[in-house]
């Protein structure tokens, strides 16, 4: 309306400048026509407006059903992301677990092949078959991830040295001799831990060398009946063959030749005096075992002799039996005793005591000197291993602990002391005991036989009466 008000002013504006040309009714026709043109294209306007409006509102509400679709797709598939979010994280935990057991298994097999490894090394069986270090080489190589080749070529390798440690296998082979020279000959191994050759004249025993790779003969010249064996069964003789097990370590201490002397410098200064005392207990034991050795510990035919010749009161011929007998201490104890028939009993008895205590040093010679010795020979050996452990702290003070070879003169000459002073001492202490009851049963000899000779004189009175007889024989 506001609009048409306008309009009419601006009519009547116009129609009062131009008023000259029409006339007042024309102007209002032609407003009241303008007027019915205007409200026509309001109308117009009104319709296109409110048809405009509806399709807005219909586009509107398809707006937000599409929205309200899109948000409902939006969500599942946020829903969705979260579920995808969800199974990543578990693939994640599940490779990193399947990583950490791949990764142990690495390290296990690369374990057991580096084990593997050094045990075909240092076997007798990698002359025989020197691929088996190519067959394992990948495993022990860190850069690159073994496969199914390579477990199989490492149980491979471990069937084939079981099969082969089973064996006894003699064949035509090559190996290092003793000079350092690649020599031909007959190569005999029994399973996996001893291994012979014979070249020519030449036997001996072989080890493996884990640098070479190849069988190595073994310094040193075997005992004859080592010798004699190998020789025999590699020739089919016999069916008998002295074995190494330790791999060649026995068998190279066998054949050094020089051990005892190594071994005695090895013990320093200390040694010498107790070889010393095992010579003199060596000499003494001697002397005691010959003399000893001599004597009689049981004497009772020559008492039941002695008895029968008293009994017949024939006195001169067991002073005769006794004096054939002199070695034995008993017959002297005897011999004693009959010089003093007659006497009273404490006489006769003092007499007997006597003659032992005269017998006693001849059996306990060098015996409390054999104690002595036995008591020694483990001092030196301690005072051995003080003086070696006080060598190696020496070492340490100065060179430290890096290299265990500094410190093994001293623990050697510790170790070597001790050991040769209780091999001394526990030989002696034997033969000491042994010996001291030997003298015992020999004085306990004595003392039964004199106390039998004093109990048969005063049972049957013959010493008085043979005393008589003497003391009369001598008057006239």
């Amino acid at each position: 309306m506001m609009k048409l008000v306008f309009i009419s002013i601006c009519s009547i504006i116009i129609i009062s400048h131009h008023a000259d040309a029409n006339t007042w009714g024309q102007a209002v026709a032609q407003i009241s026509q303008e007027i019915k043109e205007t409200q026509k294209d309001i109308e117009t306007t009104r319709k296109m407006i409110q048809g405009e409006q509806s399709r807005l509102k219909r586009e509107l509400s398809e707006l937000r059903k599409e929205t309200d679709q899109k948000e409902k797709s939006l969500q599942t598939l946020k829903d969705q992301l979260e579920e995808y979010l969800q199974t990543e994280e578990k693939l994640h935990s599940e490779i990193e677990e399947e990583e950490e057991k791949i990764k142990t298994l690495e390290e296990i097999l690369r374990t057991i092949a580096k084990d593997v490894t050094q045990i075909i090394e240092g076997s007798l069986l990698t002359a025989e078959n020197p691929s088996w270090k190519e067959q394992l080489a990948p495993l022990t190589d860190p850069g690159r991830f073994p496969g199914m080749t390579d477990i199989e070529n490492l149980a491979g390798v471990l069937f084939e040295e079981i099969e082969a440690g089973r064996e006894i296998r003699k064949y035509p082979g090559t190996f290092i001799d003793s000079q350092g020279a690649e020599v031909s000959g007959t190569i005999l191994r029994v399973g996996k831990f001893t291994a012979c050759y014979q070249q020519g004249d030449d036997v001996g025993y072989l080890r493996a060398d884990k640098n070479l790779g190849k069988l190595v003969a073994i310094p040193g010249t075997p005992p004859r009946t080592v010798r004699r064996g190998i020789e025999e069964y590699v020739s089919g003789e016999t069916d008998h063959l002295p074995l190494d097990l330790s791999g060649g370590v026995i068998a190279e201490q066998v054949n050094r030749n020089s051990e005892l002397r190594e071994w005695i410098e090895a013990g320093g200064l200390l040694v010498w005096p107790i070889l010393v005392i095992a010579l003199f207990a060596i000499l003494l034991s001697l002397e005691r075992l010959y003399s000893l050795g001599r004597i009689p510990t049981k004497t009772d035919k020559i008492m039941d002799r002695l008895r029968d010749l008293a009994s017949e009161e024939n006195w001169e011929a067991c002073m005769e039996l006794c004096h054939k007998n002199s070695r034995i201490p008993t017959c002297n104890v005897l011999k004693t005793g009959m010089e003093y028939l007659g006497a009273a009993k404490e006489v006769l008895e003092n007499a007997l005591e006597e003659a032992i205590l005269r017998e006693l040093p001849r059996l306990e010679r060098f015996l409390t000197t054999l104690g002595v010795l036995a008591a020694i020979a483990p001092l030196l050996g301690l005072l051995g291993t003080v003086t070696g452990m006080i060598h190696t702290f020496q070492g340490i003070t100065v060179f430290g602990t890096s290299d265990p070879r500094m410190m093994s003169g001293g623990i050697s000459e510790a170790l070597v002391t001790t050991q040769l002073g209780l091999a001394v001492a526990i030989p002696i202490m034997i033969v000491h005991h042994f010996f001291d009851r030997r003298a015992e049963k020999i004085i306990g000899d004595m003392e039964e036989k004199g106390t039998a000779l004093i109990t048969f004189v005063l049972k049957n009175g013959e010493g008085r009466g043979a005393r008589g007889e003497r003391s009369g024989a001598g008057g006239e």
